[in-house]
């Protein structure tokens, strides 16, 4: 498919499904029905907090002692260059919020990250010849595919994964293009959110030694020099970070946060029994080693394949569905992290099959827009596009690894003709 075709198609759904879910929401809240009918977002009391709790949460320098923070230290250290622009001693979050001075932290936050975003999006395409034959059509195509139900949904919570976004959009735009820019990248979003230390295979599969320890030094550094800042005892933060990081793996107490808005392979093993349990998982069903085994064997095909592929475009969007489909209580916003592999797709060389090229377009395109038309347990947020986007995201693994198998022969066959 041309590229001009699969940038228009993606457009086009990612419209339709607004269009839809709005006139949908439109209708529920005309009969009188109140939230979560009618939204795909998390709960309005607890808007923009993400970005609000981890600044009160650094605002003493002291995140991990005595808030046992999961954030790496490079993103706190950047969440505490914002948390001075308000009084955190003295108003907590749910007031600050109000404020002026918060209100002008969180619109620095996002629209300064946005537009970097924005900006380097219109480069990319204006770089790319023939891509529009109309350029003031760039602007607007790029914000329908950045404003994508996913991207809204980390906005309304405030997340500081948007920096995370950043970091890996560079990363793969430069991957096989510039291996030391692209591993630099890729170590920043890992030393900002962890888990793309996944992608980090990438490398190892490519035999790019170089990058890879680039890739590592890059997390080592950043995360060792913001660390110095916090105070609480360096040795002693570090082990509140690894007991942090496994506590959060494991799940919550209560499994509703394990479950709702969420769009991983932990949460839909859960489901069931929140569903038909009364929010409880039996202590004889144990989830996480079911997580385990089955995320390994996927983990395992997938870099099997990966290993194989010729595009790049391919590894990094296999990689990353991977990726978004094995964080544990992966939740919504995590999908923005397909947001740089869509764009690489979109800009490749038409695929040698049609068919490959509309089976992702569709995949991805359902992926980025709203789907919560039915809540199960609406108090507590938990809907249909739970099931809807971990069934899309397996999809896409399944479809790569059994279904779209032509360029891995080829490069196969490449390498026995050599």
């Amino acid at each position: 498919m041309q590229r001009q075709k699969k940038i228009w198609t993606i457009i086009m759904i990612i419209l339709a499904g607004y269009i839809c879910f709005g006139i949908f929401s439109w209708i529920v809240r005309k009969n009188g029905m109140v939230y979560p009918h009618g939204s795909f977002l998390f709960f309005p009391v607890d808007q923009y907090m993400d970005f609000f709790n981890v600044n009160q949460m650094v605002t003493g320098l002291r995140p991990y002692v005595d808030y046992y923070s999961t954030y790496p230290p490079l993103i706190l250290a950047i969440a505490y260059l914002f948390s001075l622009m308000a009084d955190y001693k003295t108003y907590i979050p749910y007031e600050i919020v109000y404020t002026t001075e918060g209100k002008i932290s969180f619109i620095l936050f996002i629209g300064m990250f946005t537009a970097i975003i924005f900006v380097f999006l219109c480069i990319i395409f204006l770089r790319e010849k023939e891509l529009f034959k109309h350029k003031i059509l760039i602007p607007p195509v790029v914000w329908i595919l950045i404003f994508t139900a996913p991207y809204v949904w980390m906005l309304d919570r405030g997340n500081y994964l948007l920096v995370a976004i950043v970091c890996y959009l560079f990363f793969a735009y430069y991957y096989d293009k510039n291996d030391t820019a692209a591993a630099i990248f890729l170590g920043l979003a890992a030393a900002i959110k962890i888990y793309p230390l996944l992608i980090f295979f990438i490398f190892f599969l490519d035999k790019k030694w170089k990058p890879l320890l680039i890739a590592c030094g890059t997390v080592f550094i950043t995360s060792a020099l913001t660390l110095i800042m916090f105070k609480g005892g360096y040795i002693q933060n570090i082990k509140e970070i690894i007991c942090a990081l496994f506590a959060f793996g494991g799940g919550y107490t209560n499994e509703v946060p394990n479950v709702y808005f969420s769009v991983g392979l932990s949460s839909i093993l859960r489901l069931p029994f929140v569903l038909w349990n009364n929010l409880i998982v039996p202590e004889n069903v144990h989830v996480m080693r079911i997580y385990f085994v089955v995320g390994s064997a996927l983990a395992l095909w997938t870099l099997w394949n990966v290993w194989r592929e010729k595009l790049a475009w391919k590894r990094v969007m296999a990689m990353t569905a991977l990726m978004v489909f094995l964080i544990p209580n992966s939740y919504d916003y995590n999908l923005t992290f397909l947001f740089p592999a869509i764009v690489l797709f979109l800009i490749a060389d038409k695929s040698e099959k049609k068919s490959v090229d509309i089976i992702y377009l569709v995949l991805n395109g359902l992926l980025m827009i709203p789907k919560a038309y039915y809540y199960m347990l609406a108090p507590h947020g938990i809907g249909i596009q739970i099931v809807i986007n971990a069934a899309l995201l397996l999809g896409m693994i399944l479809y790569y690894n059994i279904g779209d198998n032509s360029t891995r022969v080829k490069r196969k066959l490449l390498k026995t003709n050599s």
